[in-house]
């Protein structure tokens, strides 16, 4: 497989030409708002998407948020790159998730809980760390979705079993030689993405290596709770919240206002 991982990740759909601009002008110190609001309002599909989910219930505003210069000034950029994000991969040719044992809909429902669960659980006392991982939130199990697409290139018929974050972390480097994590980053340096998607991403599940261990264990505790599989009891959590000087608190009234939202949507 290694010698077909480069040619996986070369030739991965692209995403659409208006999420390379979108990055670039997010990559320079002045990011000048007008013209990636100039570059969402023409693309159809990102235009409509980043408004409904600037306007969906659990956001609690009382009215609609009816353009983009408004949804930049609720969230902020870094929000508003994820959602263009999560919009380009909803609208992406390759949706096959079979490898893993899920829908390409349920792929996307794991990766709103990680979201919704940092959003409510950052927004107020860690903004910065939110701004610091440009939208990265939005797509944090990418890496599944670029595995899968491997498997299907190099003709291999195989479903994973890991059920727990890190044993399925060991099972693809065992098949591809490297983790899903690590195949992301690669299509992210290939995306021209800046360094800070593919460094958080790969040091999720490792963050006392990461350049920002504190926002990478924000990560972990996201990924850690709302597995591909399951939601995990909050407890799974505590110990690394500890560890990097979080209060505890915070991030339960996070996961119970999630859970409860969820409830009542059932």
């Amino acid at each position: 497989m290694d010698n077909n991982i480069l040619y996986s990740i070369e030739s991965f759909p692209p995403l659409p030409e208006s999420i390379n601009k979108i990055n670039l002008l997010c990559s320079v110190e002045e990011i000048d708002l007008k013209a990636i609001i100039q570059v969402i309002e023409s693309d159809p599909i990102l235009y409509t998407d980043i408004l409904r989910f600037s306007n969906v219930p659990y956001h609690g505003f009382r009215y609609p948020i009816t353009s983009i210069s408004q949804a930049i000034a609720l969230f902020g950029i870094a929000a508003i790159r994820g959602m263009s994000l999560t919009a380009a991969l909803k609208a992406h040719p390759y949706t096959d998730l079979s490898s893993y044992g899920m829908s390409i809909h349920e792929w996307f429902s794991v990766m709103e809980k990680q979201q919704r669960f940092l959003d409510l659980w950052l927004v107020k006392k860690h903004r910065s760390i939110l701004q610091s991982l440009g939208g990265l939130t939005f797509i944090l199990e990418i890496g599944r979705l670029v595995a899968s697409y491997a498997l299907m290139l190099n003709n291999i018929s195989y479903v994973f079993t890991g059920n727990e974050p890190d044993k399925l972390l060991i099972e693809e480097k065992n098949l591809f030689g490297k983790s899903g994590d690590e195949l992301a980053g690669k299509l992210f340096d290939y995306w021209n993405f800046d360094e800070m998607f593919t460094n958080s991403l790969y040091y999720s599940f490792n963050p006392e290596e990461a350049t920002d261990p504190r926002a990478c264990a924000a990560l972990k505790c996201a990924r850690s709770l709302f597995t591909l599989k399951e939601v995990k009891p909050f407890e799974e959590i505590e110990s690394i919240l500890e560890q990097y000087d979080f209060k505890v608190n915070d991030a339960r009234v996070a996961y119970e206002i999630l859970l409860s939202d969820d409830e009542i949507d059932d």
